[in-house]
């Protein structure tokens, strides 16, 4: 009946425990990676990141969607000015010359938060989102990775 009692009371407080060590608090690091976290909202039709310079190595992009209609965020390397962005239809071409995609999310909801963790290297960034219309609309900016 001791040892029954002895599991019980250690699978009761192994939660607890757990968290404890799992806390990072106010911290910006992401769990154990040394990176960084940024908060990104989108809205009808626009892009906020929280911060536009940013540190070069892993980062958790913290993704809010608080606009009305679905959104994506795209992440692009690249060196072209935004007004000189390849456009198909109504559209970007993440795929012309001068755009290196680095990763995105899609099908971001209204009132929903996702993450996107991404490893980038110094250089220019662009976001956008590239549903219909919406990159026309103006839901595009930039970041510095230093």
């Amino acid at each position: 009946m001791k040892r029954w009692k002895s599991v019980v009371a250690i699978a009761a407080l192994a939660p607890l425990a757990l968290a404890a060590c799992g806390s990072k608090g106010a911290s910006n690091e992401t769990e154990g990676k040394g990176g960084s976290q940024v908060a990104v909202t989108l809205d009808d039709y626009a892009i906020r990141p929280a911060e536009t310079t940013l540190s070069a190595g892993e980062v958790a992009f913290k993704i809010e969607n608080v606009g009305a209609t679905e959104h994506e965020m795209v992440v692009i390397r690249s060196d072209v000015a935004i007004e000189d962005i390849p456009v198909d239809g109504d559209e970007a071409n993440e795929e012309a010359p001068g755009m290196t995609p680095i990763g995105e999310v899609e099908g971001v909801q209204p009132g929903e938060t996702t993450e996107l963790v991404l490893t980038l290297e110094p250089g220019r960034y662009i976001l956008l989102c590239n549903l219909a219309k919406h990159f026309g609309r103006g839901m595009v900016t930039e970041i510095q990775v230093a």
